[in-house]
């Protein structure tokens, strides 16, 4: 396999948290959600950000990072009633699930009652209107930590209602990667793995297109790092020289590729 094709592979779209890139903005976060967390002080936690920009990498670090002993609950489901919400909280314990949603809210706070949990919901804007309401009703019990990850402007909107607004709780927002940044990761990423050959290839000029056709969208970077890469690939087989480093014209042709760019 070339050096390119090595490269496109690096920027797959994957949760592999080896993968991971600790930007300045992201760092941030982690760093605020786990003291938060150490605190046990707030029981609802926010975790904003628009599509791509690292959202569930951050909860694959956050859960791969806390210890052992708290128990943490993992979940990506649209829970479309609070009834799907306490079975899962439950972890499908129950050999007879005809209870009423109030027995099945007591067997809940029974059960985390004495523990040190926390419960990440990811996509939480997918939940229903009734479900984040019993979360919050769950929240107010002091029983529970929620970290909720959602979409930005959904999320905004979510948080803004009275009955969360007026709770303890806390936001944060993740956002795009900077110019230094893209540069930092492309870097990282290729030594990391041996390709610093290619790291070089990259100028401001690369770095700033990149970043303009991204928006810093860590998903979208990645994939066009991965079809710039395949391109040069290509290029380098077919003996197309001009095309074999990352210059403005393979940039442009991986971002219409991606569909980044219409034509």
């Amino acid at each position: 396999m070339s050096d390119y094709l090595k490269a496109a592979a690096l920027f797959e779209t994957s949760l592999d948290t080896s993968f991971y890139f600790e930007s300045l903005v992201s760092e941030f976060a982690k760093d605020t959600i786990l003291k938060t967390l150490e605190k046990k002080n707030i029981p609802l936690l926010f975790l904003l950000g628009e599509p791509g920009v690292g959202k569930s990498y951050m909860l694959q670090i956050i859960e791969a990072t806390l210890p052992p002993q708290k128990k943490i609950l993992f979940s990506c489901e649209p829970f479309s009633t609070p009834e799907s919400l306490l079975l899962f909280l439950l972890e499908d314990s129950l050999s007879d699930k005809n209870f009423s949603i109030t027995q099945l809210k007591e067997l809940v706070i029974q059960k985390f009652a004495k523990s040190d949990n926390l419960i990440i919901l990811d996509e939480a804007q997918l939940l229903s209107s009734v479900v984040l309401e019993y979360i919050r009703i769950l929240s107010d019990t002091k029983h529970f930590t929620f970290l909720l990850s959602m979409h930005k402007k959904e999320g905004e909107a979510i948080v803004h209602k009275s009955h969360f607004a007026s709770r303890n709780s806390l936001v944060i927002t993740l956002n795009g990667l900077s110019k230094n940044e893209i540069h930092n990761y492309i870097e990282s990423q290729l030594l990391k793995h041996a390709l610093g050959n290619l790291s070089q290839l990259f100028k401001s000029k690369q770095i700033k297109q990149l970043m303009v056709l991204s928006k810093g969208n860590f998903r979208v970077l990645k994939q066009l790092l991965k079809h710039t890469f395949s391109i040069m690939d290509y290029a380098k087989k077919h003996g197309h020289e001009k095309y074999t480093r990352p210059n403005a014209f393979v940039i442009t042709m991986a971002a219409i590729d991606l569909g980044v760019i219409n034509v």
